[in-house]
C-alpha cells in the first residue's frame, strides 16, 4: 500500500506509466505527436497536441481531471474509502479540507475505485 511518505512525483510517475502504456496520445484526436507545452502552478506538465493544437495534462479524461488538489490527498482519500465507507464529515476532518471539498472528493473517489487502473495508482493494490 502507498504510505504517508509517498510523494506527488511518485504518484504522478505511476499515473503516467499506467495511463500511457501504449505511448502518449492526445485524448481528443488520438494523435501521437504531443510535446510538453508548459508546467502548471502545481508542477504538473501540460502537453500540446500537434494534430489538433489542444492542451491537456496527465489527468485529462479521468475522474481527477480539472482538480487542483494534490495527488497525495486523492491517494489518502482513496485509501480511506477503500478501507470502508466514510462520511463527508469524517473525510473533511481526516483530509483537513472543507466539507464541500470532502463531498466532492468522496463523490469522485467512489467513481475512481470502480476503475481498476486508477485504483491501482491511488491505493496501490495488485490487479485482480
Amino acid at each position: 500500500m502507498i504510505d504517508a511518505t509517498t510523494t506527488e512525483a511518485v504518484l504522478m510517475a505511476r499515473l503516467q506509466s499506467l495511463r500511457w502504456k501504449a505511448g502518449l496520445r492526445c485524448p481528443r484526436c488520438g494523435h501521437r505527436d504531443c510535446a510538453i507545452h508548459a508546467k502548471g502552478r502545481d508542477g504538473r506538465r501540460k502537453l500540446r497536441c500537434s494534430g489538433c493544437g489542444r492542451t491537456f495534462n496527465d489527468l485529462t479524461g479521468t475522474p481527477l481531471a480539472r482538480s487542483h488538489l494534490p495527488l497525495t490527498l486523492w491517494a489518502k482519500a482513496a485509501r480511506l474509502m477503500a478501507c470502508g465507507p466514510q462520511t463527508c464529515s469524517s473525510l473533511s476532518v481526516k483530509l483537513h479540507v472543507k466539507l464541500a471539498t470532502a463531498w466532492r472528493v468522496r463523490k469522485i473517489i467512489m467513481d475512481v475505485l470502480k476503475d481498476s487502473e486508477l485504483r491501482r495508482i491511488l491505493v496501490n493494490e495488485d490487479s485482480p
